[in-house]
């Protein structure tokens, strides 16, 4: 079932003149608007590989994934439902988060109508301590997620525009490490992001230094 996120986001894509839920074939496309259609995607992009892979053989294809550079942790009666607390998250999303699911389908993007754009937004998160949740959160349940706000949108039409997101002062030779301390990641998430740009054709791998891989764009000015 969408939650109040992904429905508000079907909104702002659909826009006036767009429409939601529209059934293509054995598919149904969260929007589509002017021919274009919006598959809005909060996680696991390998559910959605197949059906982008077949839209996009007639339609241009845009996979927007939401990312939230605040989040509100709200806690609500299990019993009325009413707000008890709220809290600001101390973690902070970026467009780089993409990656983290972008790696279960590395190489939809270079079809020629397959686009990514990353909707950078302030969310509410909603949990209810039911006891019925996980483990991980003490058994509170996670209820859902709302839109607060669209800060912004970046839009990646081919590989080679997600080297815009290596970060500047890296080494034109580099390995996970240093990707991942000079953009401030995760060595798991700078590990995707390599893997993920070079089944991309735009990252290639030249070598070793030690026990880590070298780095490298594949054209000499790309990202620069």
């Amino acid at each position: 079932m969408p939650t109040e996120l992904h429905l508000a986001l079907q909104q702002y894509y659909a826009g006036d003149d767009g429409e939601i839920e529209v059934d293509i074939g054995r598919y149904r496309a969260d929007v589509i608007r002017d021919g274009v259609i919006y598959e809005i995607q909060k996680g696991n992009f390998s559910a959605i590989r197949d059906k982008v892979k077949s839209l996009a053989r007639k339609h241009k294809v845009v996979v927007v994934y939401p990312v939230p550079r605040e989040k509100i942790i709200v806690h609500i009666d299990p019993e009325t439902g009413d707000e008890l607390r709220s809290r600001r998250s101390p973690k902070h999303g970026r467009a780089v988060d993409v990656f983290d699911h972008l790696v279960n389908m590395p190489t939809a993007i270079r079809g020629k109508n397959v686009a990514i754009e990353v909707a950078v937004t302030v969310q509410r998160e909603l949990r209810r301590d039911d006891g019925r949740g996980s483990w991980r959160r003490n058994g509170i349940s996670l209820v859902g997620h709302e839109l607060v706000e669209l800060v912004e949108t970046h839009r990646f039409d081919a590989p080679a525009d997600f080297l815009h997101l290596l970060p500047s002062g890296l080494p034109r030779r580099f390995t996970v490490g240093e990707l991942a301390d000079a953009a401030g990641l995760r060595r798991r998430l700078a590990g995707r992001m390599a893997y993920t740009l070079c089944k991309m054709g735009v990252l290639k791998k030249v070598g070793k230094r030690g026990n880590w891989i070298l780095y490298q764009p594949t054209s000499r000015d790309a990202g620069r």
